[in-house]
């Protein structure tokens, strides 16, 4: 009997055709927001043969949303092929109704697989009024000054502190009447939006760009924006403040500086100036050039390819200068005029002082070309002479 016994087959509830690995199964979340749960699925007993599964929502609460996905996909089944034994990384994603109340609530999924028994999981939801939303909005620069009808631009991040990727509509709630505000990308400033995508535990930083109208009286005025959880009430807001003020001065907002106020240069040699031109100003400069004005016996030389297309407020650049003295410059010390000029204002000249001089060694030099220019006169006279 004994041997009997041996040779009969013991059936087990854990054997299956799949595996089903769950690290998280609990979590909290605030009522309408969504919550996701990482689910590993491998072959089980035999690793070597095809498998699949099916996957299901066994109980959940009435108005919840539930499903499992794959890259993005709502799936209901898994495939494993022949041979293939990598894991399958799926998430099941629920969301509780905006007016859940609060309290501990199961989902119960169940995953059948093509051979062996069902495997079925609990997952918690525990939803709470007062949890922290994962979003959060913020600008570094929330307060500007510009003149009225002058546009300006705020830079805002949105952070996905989620575990997944989330997807909000953008907004504006509050602004004055006949103000013009839009969403930019920050890429290049001029494709609209409405909406962004970030993903898990990343950043996105877009461009609130703010256009006030003509007549708008001196004052502060705020513009108040919201970034909403796609499917969903829950969102968070940013105030904006944009002081109009008629008495800006337009040529304090381009400035310039030189990297050295003065150079010393022999007759015929040459140096090399940077000048940093700076947006001091809290909008957008346009087409913004270097000019530069000549003195007798200077030349000058600005290394650049043409305007600079856009100068973003509190951005520099630095313009190379060739700076080149003429051979036949006499000694004397000259003053190089530099103006910083744009579409929209104007900056301040500024002085860059060329001292010519002349070095011994170029004295010794020309002394020496003389005794050699004389050498071979007599050189040539007493060899050719005679004939």
């Amino acid at each position: 009997m004994f041997i009997i016994l041996l040779t009969v087959p013991t059936a087990s509830a854990d054997w299956s055709s799949i595996a089903v690995m769950t690290g998280i199964t609990g979590k909290v979340v605030l009522p309408g927001d969504t919550v996701e749960f990482p689910i590993t699925i491998e072959k089980g007993h035999n690793n070597s043969d095809e498998a699949w599964c099916s996957l299901s929502i066994k109980d959940k609460n009435d108005g919840w949303s539930a499903g499992f996905y794959d890259d993005g996909d709502q799936i209901s089944c898994l495939t494993f092929p022949e041979n293939k034994n990598s894991p399958e990384e799926v998430i099941l994603r629920v969301r509780p109704p905006i007016d859940t109340p609060n309290g501990a609530y199961a989902i119960w999924a169940d995953f059948k697989p093509d051979d062996g028994d069902t495997i079925s999981h609990e997952f918690v939801v525990n939803v709470d009024n007062e949890a922290i939303l994962d979003l959060d909005i913020y600008s570094d620069v929330p307060g500007l000054e510009t003149r009225p009808n002058d546009p300006v631009e705020f830079y805002v991040t949105l952070e996905n502190d989620y575990d997944h990727r989330v997807t909000a509509n953008i907004n504006v709630v509050e602004k004055p009447d006949e103000w013009d505000v839009e969403f930019l990308e920050e890429d290049n400033g001029k494709y609209r939006i409405t909406k962004t995508s970030i993903a898990a535990n990343e950043e996105q930083t877009f461009i609130v760009k703010v256009r006030p109208c003509l007549n708008a009286t001196d004052g502060t005025y705020p513009i108040v924006l919201n970034a909403v959880l796609e499917n969903s009430r829950l969102g968070v807001s940013q105030q904006l403040d944009l002081t109009i003020n008629r008495g800006i001065e337009e040529d304090k907002m381009l400035s310039i500086f030189p990297g050295t106020k003065s150079i010393e240069l022999n007759p015929g040699s040459s140096e090399e100036v940077v000048v940093n031109l700076r947006n001091m100003g809290d909008r957008t400069l346009n087409n913004v050039e270097l000019k530069v004005q000549d003195v007798s016996g200077v030349t000058t030389s600005v290394r650049s390819f043409g305007a600079i297309d856009e100068l973003e407020p509190g951005e520099s650049r630095g313009i190379p200068v060739e700076i080149k003295a003429r051979a036949d410059a006499s000694p004397d010390t000259k003053e190089i005029l530099m103006r910083g000029v744009s579409d929209e204002a104007e900056s301040e000249d500024e002085r860059v002082e060329v001292s010519v001089i002349k070095s011994n060694s170029s004295g010794f030099i020309g002394i020496g070309m003389v005794i050699a220019a004389l050498l071979l006169l007599i050189f040539i006279v007493s060899k050719f002479g005679r004939r």
